[in-house]
């Protein structure tokens, strides 16, 4: 629209006499983009003095943009919309708690939508669907069906062999416009990146596919040449599309000025890139992984928070906070933190994550109809910004950091809490049908417990971190894995049965199904039931 409509004479003369034009970048500001987005990028939103919505579109050529303006301009009541876009049913049909029948109706609008031919979900434009293709990964470990393997499977293939994969510079595109996942969106961005990340690693541990392995590192060496911000140790939030640029031979592109980068600093996305990032040295076995993620989330803990608000969404282009207490930031940074707790079993992570988690119920918690608000109350907010509403997807991510942390530490609250929000979400995922895909993963993970491991040892003992990072590598989508030190956990070790000894041993349990323990890491892969 840049080139095609708002460099026109006439409407740079229209706009300027007649309304007060913002530009808002919905990265930094998604909420804004989550109130008035009309449906795609870019989005054109005309407000009244108040703030709200009149009209909107998305892409506009010159003659339809003048046309809105002229209409608008003549008639500001012409067109107005009465509901702001993507607000909540303002009545949620209510169910019971949330059970596995409602896992299936989810599974079952994916199976309608699934592609047998390329794999993925639903026609173009083709988006990756990472949350489905991790929900078939849970699927087939817990039911043992090999469909749910093969649909997955049959996506991953189909993507990096696509246009959707840069095999010359390394990383994926945000999406593809052909159902055979070729002629892609040529933009790509850490969030994206990072998920895919995670998607490949998963899969090259539970598929031993080397194919899966080389991928991912492709999406490492992306990160590392591309999206990595110079002199610090995070990412830049993405690379625009140039087709240009793009379709070129590799040759070619050697001597051609790489697409702009967007320097901004996202708190959520480099949260999930240092998840990934652990998933990367647990299954690849490779040291400087961790030592890139424990940097990057000291980083993001040190930069990227007010202590009395929680982590902030960005910085401005001034290198300002913005939006203090969004919950996507909490709850992906909550996640990385477990996370490295997990990977490390330093007891510092796992507070941290705490100290987030309280001010999020503190101010995001809706303790009426359950569930978290995406922003704090406060003044200042215009239109349909004092509309508070609940991210479908982070009150997902939410329930499973609930989840987790219910295993970790014992405290029932933590999965009465999860149950909460489970519960709210039962009431609304209907209409967002293959993209309830994160809301399915959240309540399989709630039902059904994880391969749960224990590591009773010395901190930082050679064998205590071997066993670690052997856990990591069981084959389960779904694990949970506690460091716990003698000296310091004394009395979770005594609460949970289990006794010390001169070495470190490791205790594994699915569900109500105990192993003898085992002191060496390649003892982990063979275990016998007791009993």
């Amino acid at each position: 629209m840049d080139q095609d409509s708002l460099d026109h004479p006439e409407v740079i003369r229209r706009l300027n006499r007649d309304f007060v034009p913002i530009r808002v970048d919905s990265d930094q500001r998604p909420d804004i983009n989550s109130r008035y987005n009309m449906g795609g990028w870019p989005t054109v939103a005309i407000l009244d003095a108040d703030g709200q919505l009149i009209v909107g579109e998305t892409y506009l050529q010159t003659g339809q943009l003048l046309d809105m303006l002229s209409v608008v301009q003549k008639n500001p009541s012409a067109k107005r919309f009465e509901d702001p876009p993507k607000r909540e049913p303002t009545e949620p049909v209510k169910t019971s708690s949330p059970d596995e029948s409602i896992v299936q109706s989810v599974v079952e609008h994916l199976l309608r939508l699934f592609d047998p031919e390329f794999g993925g979900f639903g026609g173009p434009p083709k988006f990756p669907q990472t949350w489905a293709l991790e929900l078939a990964f849970q699927l087939h470990h817990r039911t043992g069906n090999p469909k749910w393997l093969k649909m997955a499977v049959l996506t991953l293939d189909n993507m990096r062999e696509s246009g959707l994969y840069d095999r010359i510079d390394g990383g994926f595109f945000r999406y593809s416009i052909r159902g055979d996942w070729d002629n892609p969106h040529y933009e790509k961005l850490l969030e994206v990146n990072a998920r895919m990340l995670s998607l490949y690693l998963d899969a090259y541990r539970l598929t031993g596919q080397l194919l899966y392995r080389s991928t991912a590192q492709g999406v490492i060496d992306y990160l590392y040449t591309t999206l990595a911000a110079e002199g610090v140790c995070w990412f830049y939030g993405s690379q625009s599309a140039d087709e240009d640029y793009y379709t070129q031979s590799e040759e070619e592109r050697l001597g051609a000025e790489p697409p702009a980068l967007d320097r901004t600093f996202y708190i959520d996305y480099n949260a999930m890139t240092a998840s990934a990032l652990l998933t990367a040295h647990s299954v690849l076995g490779d040291l400087k992984y961790l030592d890139a993620a424990m940097k990057l989330i000291g980083y993001l803990w040190q930069h990227g928070r007010r202590p009395a608000q929680g982590m902030f969404h960005c910085q401005d282009h001034n290198g300002d906070p913005l939006l203090a207490g969004y919950l996507s930031d909490q709850a992906r940074m909550i996640t990385a933190l477990i996370d490295a707790f997990e990977a490390t079993g330093i007891k510092r992570y796992l507070d941290q994550a705490l100290e987030l988690l309280e001010i999020m119920d503190r101010d995001l918690w809706d303790g009426g109809e359950g569930g978290y608000w995406d922003l704090p109350a406060g003044p200042g907010r215009e239109g349909i910004l004092k509309i508070r509403i609940k991210p479908f997807a982070d009150n997902a991510v939410a329930a499973m950091t609930l989840t987790r942390l219910f295993h970790l530490t014992g405290q029932d609250c933590y999965r009465t809490r999860a149950g909460s929000v489970l519960s709210h979400l039962s009431t609304v995922y209907k209409p967002y049908q293959q993209h309830a895909a994160p809301f399915a993963l959240a309540l399989e993970r709630f039902l059904f417990p994880p391969h749960y491991t224990v590591i009773v040892g010395k901190k930082g003992e050679a064998r205590w971190n071997d066993l670690i990072r052997a856990a990591h590598r069981l084959k389960s989508p779904w694990k949970v894995v506690l460091p716990l030190d003698t000296e310091e956990d004394t009395a979770r070790v005594k609460s949970l049965g289990y006794t010390t000894s001169a070495e470190p041993l490791a205790y594994v349990c699915i569900g109500t199904k105990c192993f003898k323990p085992v002191s060496r890491p390649e003892d982990l892969m063979d275990l016998k039931p007791q009993g």
